[in-house]
């Protein structure tokens, strides 16, 4: 009773400073509104490791997940640690940015590992999940520059934009599989899991698109494209904590 009242407890402190967080966050990164950022992010790494107390789920799927979701909290302080002199420490941004892809990484693993667990004619990548993944990444890739304005002209912004982008779509197709995988299986709470998993990889890739699409594309001064990628990022993260209620690998 006492995990699942500290669950609850850490749930509604997540909503709650989200909100001061998205406001506090416009126009500029502030002190402010880095508090009230990793407050949120503090709580998703919370509901992780409470999932997996109140499951009683030691498995080496929550294990890695939690790994990938403490990435995604040493991401979100290094890239919002306000500016100085009107500049970002880029050296920070870039190391917040890996973390945030070495989260992706964990994920990843997290999701391939437990389809082998649950199925067993399983495959690292699928037929299908190819198909996916070439037709969502050509789609997005072309739609960069003449729909969403994407401003970026140097080589190593292009590699690494696409780079970041494998990843991105790579995880978003996996998250989906996996959640179908585990629901087909039989497992117990399958719904529950191809739910939350779905649900969390959807919003993940709206969340990192509408970033882009803010920092180098057509909506740098759009408050309504930053709330969005804001919310969307929090409840891919708090989908994926929950997760750990419902799966086991």
């Amino acid at each position: 009773m006492v995990l699942k009242i500290l669950f609850a407890v850490c749930f509604i402190l997540f909503w709650v400073y989200i909100v001061f967080y998205d406001k506090a966050y416009w126009p500029e990164p502030t002190k402010k509104s880095l508090t009230f950022k990793m407050i949120s992010a503090t709580m998703f790494v919370c509901i992780g490791i409470l999932s997996m107390f109140i499951a009683e789920n030691r498995s080496e799927y929550a294990s890695t997940l939690l790994i990938g979701l403490s990435l995604g909290w040493v991401g979100d302080l290094l890239m919002h640690i306000p500016h100085e002199k009107d500049k970002p420490n880029m050296k920070l941004v870039y190391i917040g940015a890996f973390s945030f892809l070495a989260g992706h990484v964990f994920y990843l693993i997290a999701f391939i590992r437990a389809s082998a667990a649950v199925s067993e004619n399983h495959k690292a990548f699928s037929v299908p999940e190819l198909i996916a993944f070439a037709v969502i990444f050509v789609v997005f890739s072309l739609m960069l520059k003449p729909v969403f304005k994407f401003d970026y002209t140097n080589l190593f912004m292009n590699v690494a934009l696409h780079f970041y982008g494998i990843f991105l779509v790579t995880m978003l197709v996996k998250a989906c599989a996996f959640g179908i995988t585990y629901y087909l299986s039989g497992a117990e709470n399958g719904l529950s899991a191809m739910t939350v998993l779905i649900a969390g990889g959807i919003l993940f890739f709206i969340s990192d698109l509408t970033l882009g699409i803010r920092l180098l594309g057509r909506a740098k001064k759009n408050k309504k494209v930053k709330t969005l990628s804001v919310y969307t990022y929090f409840t891919a993260q708090l989908l994926l904590a929950t997760s750990i209620l419902f799966v086991r690998g």
